[in-house]
């Protein structure tokens, strides 16, 4: 890892420990989830350098909505499949 990435990662993550009041703050079932939407952001990190901000929050959550983005795309997918088969065992039904 490049110094200028190690550095980039070290802001963030203290960025993003800056919000651990509002994660602990958050009810049990929640917390993980934040947790994990967080750590996330780490996979972003060069977009987060990149976007020249000088506060991270903005570029942040900028990276956690293009992770639920991606998540939502594959959801869609896989709904689209199913309703597919679906559409396709009722009409094999009304065959039979």
């Amino acid at each position: 890892m490049s110094g200028e990435k190690k550095v980039s990662v070290r802001l963030l993550r203290e960025e993003l420990e800056s919000w651990r009041p509002f994660v602990e703050a958050l009810r049990l079932e929640d917390r993980q989830v934040a947790r994990e939407m967080m750590e996330r952001c780490t996979r972003y990190v060069e977009a987060v350098e990149a976007s020249g901000k000088e506060y991270l929050t903005e570029p942040s959550f900028l990276s956690v909505l293009l992770v639920q983005e991606k998540q939502i795309r594959v959801f869609e997918a896989e709904l689209k499949t199913l309703r597919g088969e679906a559409e396709a065992w009722k009409r094999s039904r009304v065959g039979s």
